[in-house]
């Protein structure tokens, strides 16, 4: 199966094509792109905003560096390795994590995202996508026949973990150390729920793995639809039959991509405790 050309639910179509469409879905790569979702204009704002972050002096990034395993606040270039399997990996990536807990005090925030402007813009982003999972969690109950609240009831918007959004940045190259042992983002599958891949500009290097053929898969960059996921929560839930999908971003082999940044927004919906 190409993952080039994932399935696409359209929030607009007939709803029986929706729960087809997740059907298929959660049998095979757990991977599927959403169209017509309406947060177009909503995302567009949230890239121009993390942009504006990325490209502060790092010293000034680091003053938001986490002290704590909460996992809030600026991740700095090759902090991170999401490999589990290679520890001599580097994510060749920055990235900010902000928490539903942010929401209520955002004294911890840097200014730009603080300004109440954009703060307005972060709240309306969380919950848009927030509403977007529920929509679908609700389809997913009806795919299953099964009571149509089995899914959102264990997803409260006020009960913790809750959700979380990741801006992330990917340098160019030529801005991050030259080794065999940096890749834009290492192998992992996502350890909650459902994640929502919010792409910019058609810059491209997710991959998917297929288990069935044991090879890696691109993902075209969309900027008009946004990539769900499952992840390992709905695999245990389900016995195995919802995927949770090892997923990576690589170095880009194209000359031109790679002396420009990639940046991605995901949001990450997780079961309350």
């Amino acid at each position: 199966m190409s993952f080039t050309s994932l399935p696409v639910i359209d929030l607009k179509s007939n709803p029986d094509d929706i729960r087809q469409t997740l059907l298929l879905t959660c049998s095979t790569t757990g991977f599927f792109y959403v169209s017509n979702h309406g947060l177009d204009s909503l995302q567009s704002q949230m890239f121009s905003m993390a942009k504006e972050f990325f490209y502060l002096p790092l010293n000034e990034k680091l003053l938001y560096v986490s002290n704590t395993t909460s996992y809030k606040g600026y991740i700095r270039i090759g902090r991170e390795n999401l490999d589990s399997t290679n520890s001599k990996l580097v994510d060749g990536k920055e990235a900010f994590n902000i928490s539903q807990s942010n929401l209520n005090r955002k004294d911890k925030l840097p200014n730009i995202f603080s300004h109440e402007e954009n703060f307005k813009l972060i709240e309306q982003f969380f919950r848009q996508c927030y509403d977007l999972c529920m929509h679908l969690f609700q389809y997913l109950a009806e795919t299953f026949q099964i009571d149509q609240d089995y899914f959102t009831s264990r997803h409260k918007w006020d009960k913790e973990p809750g959700v979380s959004i990741k801006l992330l940045h990917y340098p160019p190259i030529n801005q991050i150390e030259q080794n065999a042992n940096v890749i834009r983002a290492g192998a992992h599958s996502d350890c909650g729920s459902l994640t929502l891949l919010f792409q910019h500009d058609k810059k491209s290097g997710l991959e998917v793995f297929d288990r069935l053929t044991n090879c890696w898969y691109p993902v075209e960059a969309r900027d008009d639809m946004i990539v769900v996921n499952f992840g390992d929560v709905f695999e245990y839930w389900s016995k195995g039959m919802i995927k949770s999908t090892i997923h990576r971003v690589i170095l880009p082999n194209n000359i031109n991509e790679q002396n420009h940044s990639r940046f991605s927004i995901a949001f990450f919906c997780d079961p309350q405790s």
